[in-house]
């Protein structure tokens, strides 16, 4: 239960199959069906707790606001393909960042080997090229954004990437290469 938690953790809006496949990427289950469905056992068993909402067709965090609509999906997909990594993780989904007025997609750091790489998503299937620029801008310019990261992630962040994600197998190719 404490890896399903950690998944909700990260994701804060999914739905029982994505939990159910990084469940089974990380050799939890020996199948994707076993992990589905255990995943959504797991789930309920969070509802019923208090620890999740289940809404239609969808499970999020309390407090979440999203609807799990084609953005919120992307990033739940993309953020599912981090979690099914051989490394460790961390992620800040959608937080607001007051001193430059950022809510980035989501904040990555994942480790292995004691390396790190910080990644920056920003899921771009409604954003228009200009409005992603000027976010791309806010991050070369900021000259905090290092430390701002170090102190997210407490972990020494020297420098990062800013990954636009537009099409979802493009990223899991770049992960995939990451991961090499």
């Amino acid at each position: 239960m404490r890896l399903v938690s950690e998944i909700v953790s990260a994701l804060k809006v999914f739905d029982a199959l994505t939990v159910g496949e990084i469940l089974h990427a990380k050799g939890v289950y020996s199948n994707l069906q076993s992990a589905r469905v255990n995943a959504q056992k797991k789930l309920n068993e969070l509802v019923a707790l208090g620890q999740l909402e289940k809404c239609n067709g969808f499970y999020r965090i309390p407090g979440c606001k999203s609807e799990y609509k084609e953005h919120a999906h992307l990033i739940t997909k993309a953020l599912a393909e981090v979690l099914k990594l051989p490394a460790t993780s961390i992620i800040h989904r959608e937080i607001t960042i007051p001193a430059v007025g950022l809510r980035p997609d989501a904040i990555v750091l994942i480790t292995k080997n004691n390396q790190g790489l910080c990644l920056i998503l920003e899921v771009c299937n409604n954003e228009t090229p200009e409005y992603l620029q000027s976010k791309i801008n806010v991050w070369n310019n900021w000259p905090e954004s290092t430390h701002f990261l170090s102190n997210l992630l407490n972990y020494r962040i020297p420098h990062y990437e800013l990954v636009p994600i537009t099409v979802l197998d493009g990223f899991i190719a770049f992960l995939q290469e990451v991961a090499r």
